[in-house]
């Protein structure tokens, strides 16, 4: 029964040939971003109304070409990061909580300093490479106040 579902849900959100290949045709004669967005909504909005939820839809928004053009969006962004940092850090604190260690093993008031740090530089890591996806929206969501 589950696997019906999915294939129903996938047939739905299936887009019609002709609609895929006018959707083709502009992407590949054209690179101005605002009139790519614009026939997305217009072709892909149409075929997908009333199937599915309108927070599931989302337009693609390119990052990196905005803060290589602006220094301030690029703060912007780097401070995102940290924050996804923060709350990656808090998260791997948390899951260090449930590691039992063992008491011939443990190296005192040093290893605790260490293993901060190292959560700290893990943490770092994470939302540099492997992106939770929560800088990205923390930037999408204060870009928006600033001057284009």
């Amino acid at each position: 029964m589950s696997i019906n579902k999915i294939q129903d849900y996938i047939n739905r959100l299936k887009l019609s040939e002709p609609q895929m290949h006018k959707l083709n045709q502009f992407n590949q004669t054209t690179d101005q971003n605002s009139q790519f967005q614009k026939v997305l909504q217009e072709e892909v909005y149409k075929s997908v109304q009333g199937k599915v939820s309108s927070s599931e839809i989302s337009i693609p928004h390119n990052i990196k070409e905005e803060i290589q053009k602006d220094p301030y969006r690029k703060k912007l962004f780097d401070a995102s990061v940290e924050f996804e940092s923060i709350f990656v850090k808090l998260m791997l604190n948390q899951m260090k909580k449930n590691i039992d260690k063992q008491p011939f093993l443990h190296g005192g008031y040093a290893e605790e300093v260490f293993e901060d740090m190292l959560y700290d530089e893990y943490s770092k890591e994470i939302s540099k490479n492997a992106r939770l996806g929560l800088a990205e929206q923390i930037y999408l969501s204060l870009s928006k106040n600033l001057p284009k």
